[in-house]
């Protein structure tokens, strides 16, 4: 976006040929990078309770918000003209904190221990302390994605510990009638552990 806005700038017709490079670089990369993430990554991190309410939330929020851009660009463009791709680049811009520090990665973890992150990420809350901003009360730090940076890779065996120690499941939960699917990668291979 930032190659765009500034080609379109000095309004020349071998300046328009790199904004309309930049456009298709943009386009490009984040229909390989970003467009997938709300169908995607819901359904890693939420728990099976949870999972088609969040899938539901993200797809509808996406598609509102798509509607949206594509209603307002043309009035923008129209209005502020090459000034309309810096505020999209400003606004990407302002989301790359906001997914570093609220967004925990979730390469090479199986579902359970998604889990067992966000149980980790929700029990520190209380031990810190509460910062409050112009009436609204906020946590400090990055407690999920912290418990996500802190919690090792885990063997089925520990995942079931952990699981234990966090209180998702209790002493005695056999999980009688229950499957657990896990999926592991390790070095290109994906190993699947079923558990009854």
């Amino acid at each position: 976006m930032v190659l765009v806005f500034s080609c379109l700038i000095p309004g020349t017709e071998a300046a328009a040929k790199g904004a309309a490079v930049g456009l298709f670089t943009y386009i490009a990369s984040f229909g390989a990078t970003w467009l997938p993430l709300p169908w995607l990554y819901p359904a890693e991190i939420n728990p099976i309770k949870t999972r088609q309410k969040a899938n539901a939330l993200s797809t509808c929020s996406n598609w509102l918000f798509n509607f949206l851009i594509v209603m307002i660009t043309p009035i923008m463009i129209s209005n502020i003209g090459w000034a309309t791709y810096l505020f999209f680049a400003v606004v990407n811009a302002c989301f790359l904190p906001v997914i570093y520090y609220t967004y925990p990665e979730t390469k090479r973890r199986s579902l359970e221990e998604i889990d067992i992150i966000f149980a980790k990420g929700w029990l520190q809350q209380g031990r810190e302390e509460e910062v409050v901003v112009g009436g609204w009360g906020f946590w400090k730090g990055d407690r999920y994605v912290r418990a996500a940076r802190e919690l090792p890779l885990l063997t089925d065996e520990e995942v079931e510990v952990e699981a234990r120690k966090q209180g998702i499941v209790k002493d005695g939960d056999g999980g009688e009638g229950l499957r657990v699917r896990s999926v592991r990668v390790e070095e290109g291979k994906e190993l699947v552990v079923e558990k009854f």
